[in-house]
């Protein structure tokens, strides 16, 4: 079964949300494959915007073509 860029896009958002309340780092850094990381841009930008709002940490986005369109990282800044 394979997981469309904007079911990614939930997966990425509540995992954030997850860390968030397990961490306290200075800031969250999504890594993705470019369609990811364009649907946040796009469609999910007021998503994205939301829950950094809501931990009060900014979240940003770094795309990586060598990632499979189910793969990303979540690092911890």
């Amino acid at each position: 079964q394979v997981k469309t860029a904007r079911s990614l896009c939930y997966d990425i958002l509540r995992e954030i949300l997850r860390e968030a309340r397990a961490f306290n780092p200075r800031e969250f850094r999504v890594i993705a494959s470019p369609k990811v990381v364009e649907l946040f841009l796009d469609e999910e930008g007021q998503h994205l915007a939301g829950l950094s709002d809501f931990i009060g940490k900014p979240i940003s986005l770094q795309s990586d073509a060598a990632m499979s369109p189910e793969q990303y990282d979540i690092v911890l800044l």
